[in-house]
């Protein structure tokens, strides 16, 4: 042991969780080195300043850049195993840099919140429920008043050796259901220790469908490169069976051993992405979300880390889930902007995705019926295999898509007679009718009659959104609320109206026109809290005829099989944006909202209300499809030089004094500007869209290059000068590589 510990490098250099892009040396305690072997990935507790912290070991060292007799000891080691393998540390380093982000932060946010408190990474012990011959016995019908009862007794009937608390929350059960079950003596609780091999559902397993010619081409060329790292855009119509592909080539892999990575951008997507796949494999499935609680997710940590969990569902975050035995990573609706975080560490979970698969060998899916314009210029550039699905599966057709033209038309609470009369006849078939809108709350906002007063946030240089049902005023970018007021504060005027529409109020306003149709809203707002979204997605399923209101979350990937008559509010939204990319985003909304319409037998109608009915995009997108518009947009960006033939980088400063952001940001650019190199190109400082945001003044600074290398020795320049410069000043500065947003 003696001459080991000769041979132990005497220093540690640790990432901790600190705005700070540096790591930091600690001595090793002989005490310490005699009883375990250090490894990087292991947690460790450290002093810093006057307190202590938890870090991660990034490396094993011999020397140090400090003074010896400064570097002091670690306090403690909290693992006896990395809880982050060198494959995952390599891709948190690379993430880092590529980001310009603090290592210690992107290796914190790699792992599930209990880990960064300190929390052991070791299975906990859960509740399994078993039937008493009792509730064995007893009829499903009796417990028909109690349909929550009834669905808990009947899941566990299926599971005679027991079903885990964790299958309970894989299949939405309510845990108030177990508890009354067993207090009638139907059920008995047994803790055990949580299953180590994941859990097999009692599912029937479906019989795969009949592929199509493409759908058949596709699947083969994907598992003629499963073994290899490349990356393959599977472009398909909405309805034309993307899933079912990539579930062909999941089977293959799942059958070698091998675990599967599917993510998708919304919480929403998970509980119908489960089903589908819990119907077809017999095989260990975890969740990755933010709806989970943070027991859940280190459970669904640990069964990805230990191998057995064979399938893992997530959003953004998942990208960073261990798995062992990776074989293929998907990426549902991967043009979604959710992908991309947009506070704090600023990664695309996309793009680090195909940058882990690179370092893996393995093969990356990028699936969409909307690709993102860089993922079409790769695939036109060769870089991805373009593979297109252009028929809907099994008899669906694409649906018609019609223009209405609203000018000069009068319009009721929003909607054109052409869009009511169709709304009639469909529901009259006791179909379903889809309303788009992507505005959630009651009314954007709340106006004097007398004397023009407009409910402002008092933090942010925007409007307050009405929400009635709740009865307050919300601002839906730093979060203030404030109760509804009914009286001007500026004339004492209680004449106080709303200005536009929102979900919520058209959600009123169809219960009086359609009183006796269901009416269902899916909006951020009414899907809050847990489970909430199944069970929205479970009524619609129940009705035949109903009336779906709802924002973006509804154009994600969701089947509803009676949806025959989808209706655009307001398709102009976006055609006049100063955001260079929003005519790409509201072409995908409006392709992706109309896919919904008619993806069974019945066939589908899609309107479009529009003050701009001869507008040449939406001529493009209704005539042509998402495609060729997509190839004509992209021939505009390229002649602008603009992303994706341009890389970008947005440099933001924020301040509470008005003025010092800006200057900042100029003082850095007449600096710097003479040491860049000749292919970068600075535009700012400039005022932010929203200048004042959560009462910080923001100020912006744009470079972009042809070119990565010197576009990222140009930032890596900012980032060391601005970190310099701040630490005497209340000014935050942030790094957006590859923005999505201009902010």
């Amino acid at each position: 042991m003696s001459e080991a510990l000769l041979t132990l490098p005497p220093y540690i250099k640790v990432a901790l969780p600190v705005p700070m892009r540096t790591l930091f040396d600690y001595k090793v305690p002989k005490a310490i080195a005699l009883r375990h072997e250090l490894k990087p990935g292991m947690r460790v507790k450290v002093p810093f300043g006057k307190s202590s912290r938890l870090g991660v070991i990034v490396a094993l060292s011999d020397t140090s850049d400090w003074d010896p007799e400064h570097v002091k000891p670690l306090t403690s080691l909290q693992d006896e195993r990395p809880v982050i393998t060198q494959e995952l540390m390599a891709l948190c380093e690379w993430a880092a840099r590529y980001y310009h982000h603090p290592i210690g932060d992107v290796i914190f946010h790699a792992l599930p919140v209990l880990l960064r408190k300190g929390e052991n990474a070791e299975f906990r012990t859960e509740n399994w429920w078993f039937t008493t011959p009792q509730g064995q016995q007893l009829p499903l019908e009796q417990l028909s008043r109690a349909p929550r009862q009834q669905d808990f007794l009947k899941a566990v009937q299926q599971h005679p050796h027991g079903l885990s608390q964790h299958a309970a929350l894989i299949l939405d059960l309510a845990p108030a259901a177990g508890k009354t079950l067993e207090e009638k003596g139907l059920l008995r609780r047994e803790p055990r220790s949580f299953n180590k091999g994941g859990e097999k559902h009692a599912h029937q397993t479906q019989v795969p469908p009949t592929l199509n010619p493409e759908q058949m081409h596709a699947t083969e060329h994907l598992l003629d490169h499963r073994h290899e790292f490349n990356v393959a855009l599977l472009d398909g119509v909405t309805g034309s069976g993307k899933t079912e592909v990539f579930l062909r080539v999941m089977a293959r892999l799942i059958e070698e051993g091998k675990q599967v990575l599917v993510m998708v951008p919304e919480i929403g997507l998970t509980p119908q992405t489960l089903k589908r796949f819990e119907i077809r494999f017999n095989t260990d499935i975890v969740l990755m979300h933010s709806n989970m609680s943070d027991r859940e997710r280190l459970d669904a940590w640990l069964l990805a880390a230990s191998g057995h969990a064979k399938i893992i569902i997530g959003t953004r975050s998942a990208a960073f889930i261990p798995a062992p035995n990776l074989g293929m990573i998907v990426i549902d609706e991967e043009h979604d902007t959710s992908y991309k975080q947009h506070e704090g560490f600023r990664y695309h979970a996309r793009d680090l995705a195909i940058k882990r698969a690179q370092a893996l060998n393995i093969p990356v899916l990028l699936a969409s019926a909307t690709p993102s314009y860089e993922s079409l210029t790769n695939g036109l550039q060769k870089r991805f295999a373009w593979l297109k699905l252009r028929q809907r599966a099994g008899n669906a057709h694409i649906p018609e898509m019609e223009r209405v033209d609203l000018r000069g038309k009068t319009l009721v609470h929003g909607f054109s007679e052409q869009a009511l009369a169709n709304m009639t006849l469909c529901l009259e078939r006791k179909e379903q009718v889809l309303i788009f809108l992507n505005r959630r709350g009651y009314a954007p906002t709340l106006m004097c009659h007398q004397c023009g007063w407009i409910a402002a946030c008092d933090h942010c240089d925007v409007n307050l959104t009405v929400h009635k049902r709740a009865n307050k005023l919300h601002c839906h970018h730093c979060d203030t609320q404030k109760a509804l007021i009914h009286t001007c504060p500026e004339c004492q005027s209680e004449e106080l109206f709303t200005v536009g529409e929102g979900t919520e109020q058209i959600e009123t306003q169809l219960s009086t026109l359609f009183k006796d149709v269901p009416i269902l809203r899916i909006d951020r707002d009414s899907t809050q809290r847990k489970s909430a979204m199944a069970k929205l997605t479970k009524k619609i399923h129940e009705h035949d005829q109903a009336i779906l209101i709802g924002t973006q979350m509804l154009a994600k990937g969701h089947h509803f099989p009676n949806v025959t008559l989808v209706i655009i509010m307001d398709a102009d939204a976006g055609l006049f944006s100063s955001d260079f990319r929003g005519m790409e985003r509201t072409a995908q909304l409006i392709t992706q909202v109309a896919g919904r319409a008619g993806r069974a037998k019945k066939p589908g109608h899609v309107l479009l209300q529009t003050y701009h009915p001869d507008h040449a995009a939406i001529e493009c997108l209704c005539n042509l499809g998402y495609e060729h518009f997509a190839i004509d947009g992209l021939a505009e960006r390229k002649s602008l030089s603009l992303p994706p033939f341009y890389h970008q980088v947005i440099v933001r400063a924020e301040s509470g004094n008005e003025h010092e952001a800006m200057q900042l940001l100029a003082a850095m650019r007449n600096d710097l500007e003479p040491l860049f190199s000749k292919d970068v190109y600075l535009v700012g400082p400039y005022a932010a869209i929203i200048v004042r945001k959560a009462g910080q003044h923001r100020a912006l600074i744009s470079i972009k290059s042809a070119h990565r290398v010197p576009l990222h020795q140009a930032t890596q320049m900012m980032s060391d000068w601005l970190e310099q410069s701040t630490r005497q000043h209340r000014i935050r500065f942030a790094i957006d590589v590859d923005p999505l947003e201009t902010y």
